[in-house]
């Protein structure tokens, strides 16, 4: 923005733009050093305990190992043996399925639980939605033992099969299994889908909904056209979140899903922590970190034509 000033001979010209004069240099500067400010404590943070133990896994996955050693002769090898090995093939197909059945388990259990407490039962919103919320404060491992407890063969599980006549004899292959693991990731994280759909479902506006029923339409219609993609961002995060979760676990398949049934998770913690073969643990983790950007990105292309 420019003024323009007169002469004495009458002739106008043009002063300096008021962003360059020195009081703008001045005010841009102290606005600028106040936002640095603000961001530096949560840059710093995020430097030290993400940036820089990345660039070290980066760097350790091109590391040759050999002997118990690192040296820093730079390889492939490392990629190579993690994407060609067929056990840790194996190990991707199963934590990829296994986290891909887990996330639609939770989303669809964590939409008809937000629906019903939103659109249905309203009264008992609050002290529904403060007992998902209590549910997290429960210990993760003293959940895993629980659901190891309940699915063992003389479990609670296999007790009430054998009551109701459906078994003859406890089944042994509850325990020990992916559907085991499946059965302890939903139920760890029922809570982490509630939040995000709930919290997505409180932004739309409840006069839409009743206009849709006051104009005749299902409450299931209602659901599909209105309510689903309005609350589409709560359902995207909440899938993120178990997919994540589920494709980063690895305790809960050592612990009930048993040495036939391991995710990626327990051959990175196994190069790590047995082998001490760092370079190919991090090739894993990177691979995996690779893999769960891949899908989720491949995921969210139809879901933006669906749900715009």
């Amino acid at each position: 923005m420019t003024t323009a000033t007169g002469t004495a001979s009458g002739q106008h010209t043009l002063a300096s733009p008021v962003g360059t004069s020195p009081a703008g240099w001045k005010a841009r500067w102290r606005i600028r050093t106040s936002t640095a400010l603000l961001l530096a404590p949560a840059t710093i943070y995020f430097v030290l305990f993400f940036v820089v133990p990345l660039g070290v896994l980066v760097l350790f996955s091109f590391y040759t190992y050999t002997n118990f050693d690192w040296t820093s002769r730079l390889t492939l090898s490392n990629y190579s043996q993690a994407l060609t090995n067929p056990a840790f093939r194996a190990f991707y197909w199963r934590t990829l399925w296994v986290a891909l059945l887990v996330s639609a388990i939770v989303v669809t259990i964590s939409y008809l639980f937000s629906y019903i407490i939103t659109y249905v039962l309203p009264g008992l919103r609050r002290a529904l939605y403060f007992l998902v919320l209590v549910s997290l404060f429960g210990g993760y491992l003293v959940r895993i033992y629980a659901w190891r407890t309940m699915l063992g063969t003389f479990g609670i599980v296999n007790k009430t099969l054998l009551a109701f006549g459906l078994v003859s004899h406890p089944v042994t292959s509850l325990l020990n299994s992916d559907t085991a693991i499946v059965i302890a990731m939903v139920n760890f994280l029922i809570p982490l889908g509630v939040l995000p759909i709930y919290a997505a479902m409180q932004n739309i506006s409840p006069h839409l909904f009743e206009a849709a029923v006051d104009l005749g339409a299902s409450r299931l219609r209602t659901a599909r056209t209105i309510v689903l993609p309005l609350s589409a961002r709560g359902v995207k995060a909440a899938f993120a979140f178990c997919f994540i979760g589920t494709m980063a676990e690895w305790v809960t398949p050592q612990l009930v899903g048993g040495p036939l049934n391991q995710f990626v998770g327990n051959a990175i913690q196994y190069e790590f922590g047995t082998t001490l073969d760092w370079p190919l643990g991090a090739a894993l983790a990177l691979t995996l970190i690779a893999s769960v950007i891949v899908v989720l990105g491949l995921l969210a292309i139809p879901l933006r034509f669906v749900y715009r």
